[in-house]
């Protein structure tokens, strides 16, 4: 503000001393106690002064201020309040139930039977051959070979590499399907065709002889009794517990923060100025230059005052009041509220489903078995030896060729089109350092063994077994399970799904919105109205006073002839 106030007082100056006309010109010093009138605009102070000499006026300006103003500006916080909310949720719980029902099962009950069968016998004959066999015998040489050794040392280098980011595209792909083509097809093949010879063959037959023969025997009798058995269930039941889960609350933090404001203030300063003399600049320092002194006075002027060469007086200066501004920086620490998420554990009770073992008991069907002793009357049969002879069918295998028509699967190959989902990869380049593994090449030399295959004759003894079938009888005793279907009632327990609503109380940190006052220093341009002094020439008089003689110093005013200008006093 300073600056500016100085630079605007200097373009005032510059501008009125444009049209300024000293009064060394016309040699006419300002008459004490004479007055200055200045026609200029609204808020000029005028007096009353000579009509030759220049005047100083004091022009009102009105100045831009910055001025510290307190405002109030609303500013708007956010906090937070703990609100209580209730939601439902479904609890399933398990209820058993007692059914009955009844089932059927199987018994197998043993049934003693006989049966006479007929069995061929597998008697094995060893025979010993003699076999000839070719073995492949290796036999290894000796060879120097020459063999190249990568040896391996690590340099780093900058390798580019390419990484491949998916993406989905859906293209029509070809694809081959076999198609079966069936053709009948002539296909000759060769049958064993059975052709029948009849022949006398002696043949040994037993003939049963039959008795009858009383024979005890042993039989397992089940007897059924009633017996009571425990058996476990899970019977179902609930359980409170108590437990803690972490829930998030806003916690306002107050911390101290450092502000710099600048509490100055416009102070008045006294300041000298420099300011032009009523009757100009002195020609020169030197007594030879000074001014004459006039004959008369034509223009009202006054003889110098106090000058032994005639000389006008020196610049004068004058006190000036300025206002400045004098900042005063102030540190201040104003609180500031901020918000911090804070884990608490909060306790609560939640309902457990748990299974506990209970012991009931049921009625069983035991069987026990008790061996009783029996007897009963069984056929003997007894054999003996007789030699007959039969007429046998003799059956002879001849082959035969026949033909036959079979269906040939051949395929032909068939273009068809899908659509299929494909990943395209585009391919992304990036650069990263490796160790890269440089191999250089060293020959060496070492002696291997080199196979070769010998072939060798050998033979070896080989037994083998030969099987002559041969036929017998025998009696078996075996036992039948004969299948009885029985009836049984058992007891069930069936768990039923019931649900079951509940309710249950939370806590939620719910935000919301406060505005406030806050008291704000504000910088603003309040005007101000200062006095600034302006300089003025002085009004010509018909065209100026006249031209002065020629002077006897050199350089004062000369003594005029008569009052050309008619501004006499």
């Amino acid at each position: 503000m300073k600056v500016s106030l100085g630079l605007f007082l200097g373009l005032a100056a510059i501008a009125t001393s444009a049209g300024r006309v000293s009064a060394a010109d016309c040699g006419c010093a300002a008459t004490e106690g004479a007055s200055v009138v200045v026609s200029m605009n609204a808020g000029v102070v005028a007096g009353e002064g000579s009509a030759c000499g220049p005047t100083v006026t004091y022009v009102e300006q009105t100045v831009m201020v910055p001025t510290q103003v307190t405002e109030m500006k609303s500013v708007t916080k956010t906090l937070s309040k703990m609100e209580e909310r209730t939601r439902s949720y479904t609890v399933s719980k398990q209820v058993p139930r007692t059914e009955v029902k009844t089932r059927e099962y199987t018994v197998q009950v043993p049934t003693a039977q006989t049966k006479t069968e007929t069995y061929q016998v597998s008697v094995p004959r060893t025979v010993v051959e003699e076999v000839p066999y070719t073995v492949n015998v290796v036999v290894y040489d000796d060879k120097e070979e020459s063999y190249t050794v990568q040896v391996p040392s690590t340099v780093q280098e900058a390798q580019t590499y390419t990484v491949q980011v998916p993406s989905t595209v859906v293209e029509q792909v070809p694809y081959t399907v076999q198609v079966p083509v069936y053709s009948d097809e002539v296909v000759n093949y060769t049958v064993n065709v059975c052709k029948t010879m009849q022949e006398q063959v002696p043949y040994t037959v037993q003939v049963p002889v039959y008795g009858t023969k009383e024979v005890p025997y042993t039989v397992q009798v089940p007897v059924y009794s009633d017996e009571v058995a425990s058996y476990t269930v899970k019977v179902p039941y609930t359980e409170e517990r108590q437990g803690s889960k972490t829930v998030c609350r806003r916690v306002p933090v107050t911390t101290m923060k450092s502000v710099c404001k600048d509490m100055g203030s416009y102070q008045t300063v006294m300041e000298e100025v420099q300011v032009a003399s009523s009757c100009g600049v002195a020609a020169s320092a030197g007594c030879g230059g000074g001014c004459a002194a006039p004959a008369a006075s034509s223009c009202g002027c006054a003889a110098p005052a106090a000058s032994d060469c005639g000389c006008a007086p020196a610049p004068m200066t004058k006190t000036v009041c300025k206002k400045v501004w004098v900042p005063n920086v102030v540190t201040e620490e104003i609180p500031m509220t901020s918000y911090t998420t804070e884990q608490v554990q909060e306790p609560y009770t939640y309902t457990v489903s748990l299974c506990r073992d209970e012991v009931q008991s049921r009625t069983v069907k035991k069987v026990s078995y008790t061996t009783e002793t029996r007897s009963r009357t069984v056929k003997t049969c007894s054999y003996a030896t007789e030699t007959r002879t039969r007429t046998v069918n003799k059956t002879v295998m001849v082959p035969e060729t026949r033909s036959r028509n079979v269906k040939k699967c051949s395929y032909a190959t068939e273009t068809r089109t899908r659509s299929v989902s494909k990943c395209v990869m585009n391919t992304e380049t990036k650069t990263r350092m490796v160790n890269k593994t440089v191999c250089s090449t060293e020959t060496k030399t070492r002696t291997v063994k080199v196979p070769r295959t010998v072939q060798e004759t050998r033979t070896r003894s080989v037994s083998k077994c030969v099987t002559d079938m041969v036929a017998k009888e025998r009696t078996v005793n075996f036992t039948v399970m004969v299948p009885e279907t029985k009836t049984q009632t058992y007891n069930v327990t069936v768990m039923d799904t019931v649900k079951e609503e509940k309710t249950q109380t939370y806590s939620v940190c719910v935000p919301y919105t406060v505005t406030e006052e806050v008291a704000v220093t504000v910088c603003k341009m309040v005007p101000s109205t200062v006095s600034v002094p302006v300089t003025t020439a002085a009004p010509s008089c018909g065209g100026g006073c006249a031209a002065p003689a020629a002077s006897s110093c050199g350089g004062g005013c000369a003594a005029p002839a008569a009052p050309a200008c008619g501004c006499g006093s």
